[in-house]
């Protein structure tokens, strides 16, 4: 094993990552991206070929000229600097040179939104535009109406099984989201209406798919490319810039907006920590005009 090259070992942590610490396929292809790259453009071949001037050379090359944002830069350096505490932990280093690797700052961006009347002309068009079959129609005002209105992810949404909707509870249970988490989400009753319609049309067209969101065509699960092209769809008709990620942000900022706090949104989002979802309260001018009218000396 101790001849194992650089790549051999990337291999074996990453089984260990999937097995014993049980990250998910998406973050293991995370993973696996960084170090392709990483081995290919470095030319590393085995850990004792590990230094610093190799590594900040790729990290620079990578901010320089493949104009990384400091996210990507911090992205690839999580995963390497877990990768190498590894190797220092088996033996095959002594040392991680990432820890004299400097930083950048990262970014304040106030995450891409939509407003009230947005996501409205959003649910009326997912549902008004022109279908071959009526069962389309229901099912594509759901997923919008599920994202603006229960928060879930793109991954979430498409992994929802049938059983996982309680419309007699009014609550949607998202089985093993980011990071590994459970939760459960209320349904408010305009999201209730709108996914027992989808339901009951669902059943007149005999799908027993047991995911939540079927194809139309066959009596399978929506794929990926079903709801990119949904949301494709969508932003012609509307005129709109907008991907599914942007419906939960607009989740969160109209949840803001009608008075919820921000521990219950963090909750409801699937946040570890409570400052991932402090950052909403940068979208809206109205929330933040409600704040200021309250100053002492207004």
């Amino acid at each position: 094993m101790s001849n194992a090259t650089i790549q051999e070992l990337s291999e074996s942590y990453m089984q260990r990552c999937l097995v014993i610490r049980n990250y998910s396929p998406a973050t293991i292809i995370g993973y696996k991206w960084t170090f392709k790259q990483f081995f290919q453009e470095s030319n590393i071949q085995h850990p004792s070929d590990l230094n610093l001037r190799v590594i900040e050379a790729w990290f620079f090359n990578g901010r320089l000229n493949r104009k990384w944002s400091s996210n990507t830069f911090r992205t690839h350096l999580k995963h390497l600097n877990t990768f190498f505490k590894w190797l220092i932990k088996e033996g095959y280093i002594k040392e991680n040179c990432l820890d004299q690797l400097e930083k950048p700052r990262m970014e304040q961006r106030i995450p891409r939104t939509l407003s009230k009347d947005q996501a409205l002309k959003l649910l009326e068009y997912s549902f008004n535009m022109a279908y071959q079959y009526r069962l389309c129609k229901y099912r594509n005002r759901a997923i919008i109406g599920i994202m603006l209105m229960a928060g879930l992810r793109k991954k979430e949404v498409l992994s929802l099984k049938l059983n996982e909707v309680s419309i007699e509870n009014s609550s949607i249970f998202v089985n093993q989201g980011k990071g590994s988490k459970d939760r459960i989400i209320p349904m408010n009753s305009r999201l209730k209406i709108i996914l027992s319609e989808y339901l009951q049309q669902r059943e007149k067209f005999g799908k027993e798919c047991i995911n939540f969101f079927v194809s139309i065509q066959g009596d399978y699960p929506l794929g990926d490319s079903g709801l990119k092209k949904l949301i494709d769809m969508l932003k012609k008709k509307v005129r709109m810039d907008f991907s599914a990620h942007t419906l939960r942000h607009a989740f969160a900022r109209l949840m803001l907006e009608g008075g919820c706090d921000i521990y219950t949104l963090s909750k409801l989002m699937g946040h570890s920590k409570i400052t991932t979802t402090t950052i909403y309260l940068c979208c809206s001018n109205q929330q933040m005009s409600k704040s200021v009218e309250m100053h002492a000396l207004n």
